[in-house]
């Protein structure tokens, strides 16, 4: 796929990750939707592109609602008149471990709470490229939450995984595309501060692996460990 021929939609763009894709993205020269439920890093981040000389598309989401979301892609639709690329950020929740003190159903809100987004604008968007015939690409990405940077485990991991496998599988038939990009260095057994977790290498290794899944028409179904050398 041709970057700068593209529409490249990215969720979460508030966040240090959004705001590296969008940058990275815009360099290439493709039309970026920026969509976040926090306004004022939105509206930062969107500044911050168009100054750039990016060509950007900036919508609010007042909740994480299907059909909130629904309307968000119909909206990025209307402004571009198409979707290539989804970069649909998860934002580390990740399994407690057997022996902590959560409990099961403190997990489960968590889940709900931190899953419901990613899997919302998978599912709307891969409809919307289905019923548009439209060869696109979904690249999930790993992000620390901005307002909890700790450090993201082996069940994050895992979890993104069998999210890009499966969905590659359902889709491959639509000619949409899936693939993934993990944070190497981020792992349980690291004691990492959050400025290390929130790096700007970190944030565009993992940028620059995602366009490496954009233009590499046979990559599908599989995971990237970016990595800072």
């Amino acid at each position: 796929m041709n970057i700068a021929d593209s529409v490249i939609l990215i969720t979460a763009a508030g966040c240090p990750l959004g705001k590296a894709a969008s940058f990275h993205f815009a360099s290439l020269g493709a039309k970026i939707a920026l969509v976040d439920t926090d306004k004022d890093r939105l509206d930062a981040n969107y500044k911050a592109c168009k100054s750039r000389g990016g060509h950007c598309f900036a919508h609010c989401l007042p909740d994480h609602k299907e059909s909130t979301i629904a309307h968000a892609i119909e909206s990025v639709h209307q402004h571009f008149g198409k979707i290539d690329v989804l970069i649909n950020c998860w934002l580390g929740i990740d399994m407690p471990m057997l022996l902590t003190q959560t409990s099961v159903e403190e997990f489960c809100q968590l889940m709900t709470e931190g899953t419901s987004a990613f899997l919302s604008f998978g599912k709307q968007t891969a409809g919307y490229m289905r019923e548009h015939n439209q060869n696109g690409v979904i690249i999930n990405l790993a992000a620390c939450r901005p307002d909890k940077p700790v450090p993201l485990t082996s069940s994050s991991r895992a979890m993104l995984a069998g999210f890009t496998q499966s969905w590659s599988k359902e889709l491959a038939q639509y000619k949409i595309r899936v693939g993934g990009v993990f944070p190497l260095i981020f792992d349980e057994k690291q004691d990492l501060p959050p400025s290390t977790l929130l790096s700007l290498p970190m944030q565009y290794e993992i940028a620059r692996s995602a366009e490496y899944i954009v233009t590499n028409d046979y990559f599908n179904g599989r995971m990237i460990e970016a990595e800072v050398v």
